[in-house]
């Protein structure tokens, strides 16, 4: 018989949830955000520096 097998036949070897790569991933997300928030933030204080605007 080439049917599928049944739910008693199935076994699963191992499961990898998302999970496990978050430790990998969630530093590098964290130090690209904070590029980009400098990034955003010195871009935005030369805009005020360029027009003659004070900061204070």
């Amino acid at each position: 018989m080439t049917g599928a097998p049944n739910s008693a036949d199935v076994v699963i070897l191992a499961d990898h949830p998302v999970w496990i790569a978050v430790p990998a991933f969630a530093p590098a997300i964290i130090v690209a955000g904070v590029v980009v928030y400098i990034a955003v933030k010195n871009r935005r204080k030369r805009e005020v520096e360029s027009n003659g605007e004070s900061t204070t």
